[in-house]
């Protein structure tokens, strides 16, 4: 059975890395495929980056985990896992 989870990342690291790893964080991200439901950066009052925030289908709480373990963008210090939450769409527009 697949399962919804929400993914909180909290930002780290230097923007000369980012940059640097940008390419392969944002290929991980389009190779999950269908698994992927949303993606995208937390922003703060200025709209600056301080964090992520993904929506993952995945069999099990443990399988959710090592996708978001799996990040180039972790593996780099650059986003640190904050949080994995089970949760149901119960509704969901399509994206503009």
């Amino acid at each position: 059975m697949t399962h919804y989870f929400l993914i909180q990342y909290r930002q780290t690291g230097s923007n000369e890395l980012r940059e640097e790893k940008r390419g392969e964080h944002i290929a991980y991200r389009k190779g999950l495929g269908a698994a992927l439901a949303l993606a995208g950066p937390l922003l703060d009052e200025e709209g600056r980056p301080v964090g992520s925030v993904i929506i993952l289908r995945a069999e099990d709480r443990g399988a959710a985990e090592r996708i978001a373990t799996s990040d180039p963008f972790v593996a780099a210090g650059l986003l640190e896992l904050e949080s994995i939450q089970a949760m149901r769409i119960a509704a969901m527009a399509p994206p503009a």
